[in-house]
């Protein structure tokens, strides 16, 4: 459905101008959307191309995606409770400064169309030389060096170990509990100055091409080694986040490394180059052959080993995954990610 018409909708499911007491326009329709969708009653053709404006409205506000799903779907709140629990999640109601930009970015994501990214924006001050530029177009990752502060990746990576009830001396802390890979610790002090790195948020405009980007509020990781004979390693297996319908629209993701990262360690891996032949790939496949379900491994990944403070951007066409960590001690990263409110979204997922 064209996103012009999304106010035009039945009542229960809220327009998108409508706001509570936090003043925050669609707010109130993503709430009404998940409660349906709790209910089984969300219509999926009424709500078309509406993902990428949830996905920048709750990550603007930060909250991220996750915990609000896992909020509505387990309390099944009203909407003004609902509103008390992002003032909760966020220490205090959003200022003045945050919900005009939130609701400007609605009005401009109503108001549409998307534009074809990367642009050509004149970024002012930038970190990356002609030299990465070029890296970056031929293989499709590149390392921003001393992206973020030292103290500030050793405080988040204390911050996790302490979340997780692990003592990083203590080898044997690392086993006692049922912690696989992901950790569900969104907001620390040491977490959002990373988010706020100057180096990391000038790589990611002269990637896009643009300025104004918005921050993902992402998931970290902790990658244990192996023990003994069982692989205890995160998703190793080389991978996709994105739907693989084509044409792909542009987008980007990013890794950033609260300790040091070797090879053995379990660092991020990918195919170079692979986001200029996927397509070609693709066709390659017999009818009935799965793209996910192929040998991903016999493409040839890397392994992009990193500094604590190092950050890993990569284009979101190439297969990745972590490494298997046959270290003696935990990878640990933060996921950061920064985009533009209109970058493309394939709403086929293939």
């Amino acid at each position: 459905m064209d996103r012009m018409k999304l106010t035009a909708q039945s009542e229960k499911y809220a327009s998108s101008r409508d706001v509570g007491k936090l003043g925050v326009r669609h707010l109130k329709r993503y709430w009404a959307k998940r409660m349906l969708e709790v209910e089984g009653k969300l219509d999926r053709d009424v709500v078309r191309g509406e993902h990428g404006l949830d996905f920048t409205l709750m990550h603007g506000l930060g909250v991220g995606i996750t915990n609000p799903l896992e909020y509505i779907f387990r309390k099944r709140p009203s909407f003004d409770a609902f509103e008390n629990w992002i003032i909760h999640k966020l220490g205090s109601a959003p200022e003045k400064d945050l919900v005009d930009r939130l609701n400007e970015m609605v009005e401009r994501y109503l108001d549409g169309p998307h534009r074809d990214y990367p642009l050509e924006e004149q970024i002012e001050d930038p970190v990356l030389s002609s030299e990465d530029m070029e890296f970056w177009h031929e293989n499709g990752y590149l390392v921003v060096k001393n992206a973020a502060s030292i103290d500030d990746c050793r405080a988040a990576e204390a911050a996790i170990f302490e979340y997780l009830g692990m003592n990083p001396q203590n080898p044997d802390s690392w086993y006692g509990s049922d912690h696989m890979f992901w950790v569900d610790l969104f907001r620390h002090p040491a977490l959002e100055r990373n988010r706020s790195a100057p180096r990391i948020r000038k790589a990611f405009e002269q990637v896009w091409g643009a300025t104004g980007l918005w921050t993902t509020v992402d998931r970290s990781s902790l990658n244990r080694p192996q023990r003994g004979m069982v692989d205890i390693s995160g998703p190793s297996r080389l991978h996709w986040d994105v739907s693989l319908a084509m044409p792909m629209p542009f987008g980007v993701q990013g890794i950033l490394y609260l300790g040091d990262a070797s090879a053995e360690q379990g660092a991020f891996r990918c195919i170079p180059g692979f986001h200029r032949r996927l397509e070609r790939w693709l066709d390659t496949l017999e009818p009935g052959m799965k793209p996910r379900d192929q040998d991903l491994e016999s493409l040839g990944p890397v392994p992009v080993e990193g500094n604590a403070g190092d950050f890993v951007i990569w284009n979101h066409a190439l297969p990745h995954g972590s490494g298997r960590n046959f270290a003696n001690y935990p990878r640990v990263v933060q996921y950061i990610t920064m985009f533009p409110h209109d970058h493309g979204i394939n709403h086929v997922w293939k």
